[in-house]
């Protein structure tokens, strides 16, 4: 009988999960955005990877955001909240690296939106911008789900 009533217990909080909590759920998911290379001054080519990785955390979701290229490193831990179709990515602190010194826990990185039209998910961003582009436009398409 304790074996029915304990994955019943672990059904009852999926049924039960808070709106907030389950509407963001479906951006659970690994996202890479890697920049447009750009020659640099010295003559070879400069690139920069992000990775945002997102899971179910305690009835949130949580995850990891890290940023790669030349002289720069970050390894953020970050939570998202919202919708199914639009959420935003939030600091919580830093992990490793440098260059996050200037965020505050609850900061808005960016803002995934997913275009009912086309169904890509277009990047707004916040606090973080794109480091390689001087002139980035919100609402294209950087991270793509893997």
């Amino acid at each position: 009988m304790t074996t029915l009533l304990l994955p019943l217990a672990a059904w009852s909080t999926l049924f039960f999960a808070s709106p907030k909590a389950a509407g963001v759920a479906n951006w659970a998911g690994t996202y890479l955005y890697e920049e447009e290379p750009v020659k640099a001054l010295a003559g070879y080519s400069m690139a920069m990877t992000w990775k945002l990785g997102l899971q179910p955390q305690n009835g949130a979701l949580g995850g990891q955001l890290s940023v790669e290229g030349q002289q720069t490193f970050m390894k953020l831990k970050v939570r998202a909240t919202g919708t199914p179709t639009d959420a935003q990515v939030l600091f919580v602190q830093g992990l490793d690296g440098a260059r996050f010194q200037q965020l505050k826990s609850g900061d808005v990185l960016f803002r995934l939106h997913k275009d009912a039209k086309t169904g890509r998910t277009l990047t707004y961003w916040g606090k973080l911008q794109p480091r390689l582009l001087e002139t980035y436009k919100d609402g294209q398409v950087a991270f793509v789900r893997k």
